[in-house]
């Protein structure tokens, strides 16, 4: 279980250097709120899902590809500065 922790922690401490050798102090605000948006709309593909509207593995993987593209490209945006 420790090499599990040990594992998590550098995963963990590795992402948040990347992300704020990359993220300046002044695109911080547009990271935050990119992130807002992708779990909202993370949120709505699985509503969709529990709730019949996508009903077979095949549409949610075309969901959450344009899912993953649209994050993507919110985030080039944002380290972009647009």
């Amino acid at each position: 279980m420790s090499s599990f922790n040990d594992a998590y922690n550098k995963d963990k401490q590795y992402k948040e250097s990347l992300i704020s050798s990359v993220i300046t102090p002044d695109k911080k605000e547009a990271y935050e709120q990119a992130v807002d948006y992708a779990i909202e709309d993370m949120i709505g593909i699985m509503e969709a899902y529990k709730h019949g509207s996508i009903t077979d593995e095949k549409e949610a993987q075309k969901q959450i590809r344009l899912f993953l593209e649209e994050y993507t490209v919110r985030l080039f945006n944002v380290t972009k500065g647009e």
